[in-house]
């Protein structure tokens, strides 16, 4: 793992799945993976994280409380979130919010290459403006 790469915060439920995307994800970045969004607070205020990559439905869908409270709490940082669910929500109010949306199954490496791409452009806006 590359010390300098971007640091994002990857959040699912699924232990497998979350494997899966840690191992690819890592290839390009530094992650900080969760399968519950307690402990999700601590590392946005500590670290400077260019990028949310989350499961909107985990705990009972507390996953869409999180994506409103980083945009509320960090609205000067505009980190990305990108959704990545089994459940299509991209059509609903509460997707307003979303950088991003996938529905599963996605694969690793697309969810990476995604990733990489919203990254890029932020920082690509933040060079013009």
């Amino acid at each position: 793992m590359n010390t300098e790469a971007p640091a994002i915060v990857l959040i699912e439920d699924d232990k497998v799945t979350l494997d899966l995307y840690q191992r690819e994800l890592s290839k390009s970045f530094t992650v900080f993976a969760f399968t519950q969004i307690s402990d999700v607070q601590d590392i946005m205020i500590n670290r400077d994280i260019r990028a949310v990559v989350i499961e909107p439905e985990i705990n009972s869908g507390k996953g869409w409380e999180l994506i409103h409270s980083i945009y509320m709490t960090y609205p000067d940082r505009s980190i990305p979130v990108i959704v990545c669910s089994t459940r299509d929500s991209s059509n609903t109010g509460l997707a307003l919010e979303v950088t991003k949306y996938l529905t599963k199954p996605v694969l690793p490496r697309t969810l990476r290459e995604k990733t990489l791409e919203l990254i890029r452009e932020k920082d690509k806006l933040k060079r013009t403006s």
